[in-house]
């Protein structure tokens, strides 16, 4: 008998350390996703002919046609703003003068567009007027999908009048007024000369702090094209490809610098007149 008990107690010695096993340790929470701090970059955009966009933009300008609206759309990966000149609710005339992409967080892109009311109509080249049945249609193209997109509006205030200022002695043919207090010079093309996509762009820089870009704009003031250069000892060359007008046109092309802050600045400026493209050749589309 106390065998018996003798082993009943010795079995109750080795189940105790079982019984008492070590509390399992809770699973690890997930780290909380980490967000981006709020970026903003400008984009690259080409202001194109309404009448030369896909067929789905057109029909969404038809049906909002008898309205002053601001719209967007996506056709095969390209991105399309849409904005109708008719009933302008402040001045006479409307353009879209930036478009800026933010990141507030992870894969998240939202779009900016700038939009500016103008006092007046545009200046066009002469002989053409400014057609209010047609919107102003701007295209552009980025890595992965828009997820939010919203409109800036701004009003151009009228300028003040000042006392007429005494007429400056007339430049050199050729020269950039302005460049050489800024540091920044445009040789080509030339002040007056006919240039037609894809156009050359040289010129100089020298003491100028930011990056250079370059800018092609039409007799409206609307950015066809712009693209950064690089700048190989104190000398920038590129070539600027966009989208050609239906006939002769005044532009401008423009040099200017712009600092970590994205402000422009030192920007130095040549017109030009704009020819239509070549019969037979492909129009070039977007900025390179």
């Amino acid at each position: 008998m106390r065998k018996i008990l003798w082993l009943f107690c010795l079995s109750l010695i080795v189940m105790i350390p079982l019984g008492c096993a070590p509390a399992k340790k809770p699973e690890p929470q997930p780290e909380p996703r980490t967000i981006v701090v709020p970026d903003v970059s400008r984009i690259t955009f080409e202001t194109i002919d309404y009448d030369k966009a896909p067929e789905i933009v057109q029909v969404l300008a038809r049906t909002l046609k008898d309205k002053h609206f601001a719209a967007w759309t996506s056709v095969n990966g390209r991105n399309y703003v849409i904005v109708s000149q008719k009933n302008l609710p402040l001045g006479r005339g409307i353009q879209i003068t930036e478009i800026e992409r933010r990141v507030p967080a992870n894969d998240f892109d939202w779009i900016n567009v700038k939009l500016k009311y103008l006092p007046s109509v545009p200046n066009l080249p002469t002989g053409q007027k400014p057609d209010p049945e047609k919107p102003v249609v701007a295209a552009f193209t980025i890595d992965r999908p828009v997820k939010a997109l919203g409109f800036e509006m701004e009003r151009e205030a009228p300028q003040a009048r000042t006392p007429a200022a005494p007429p400056a002695p007339p430049a050199a043919p050729g020269e950039n007024t302005g460049a050489a207090e800024k540091g920044l010079k445009l040789d080509s093309p030339k002040p007056g000369e006919q240039v037609r996509s894809p156009l050359q762009v040289s010129g100089t820089a020298s003491g100028v702090t930011g990056a250079i870009r370059i800018r092609v704009k039409n007799a409206a003031g609307l950015t066809l094209a712009e693209k950064p250069v690089q700048i190989n000892g104190s000398r920038f060359a590129t070539t600027m490809s966009f989208s050609s007008p239906s006939g002769r046109e005044r532009g401008t092309v423009e040099a200017f610098v712009t600092g970590d802050d994205g402000v422009e600045k030192d920007t130095v400026s040549v017109p030009v007149i704009l020819l239509p493209g070549v019969t037979g050749e492909p129009e070039p589309i977007g900025a390179p």
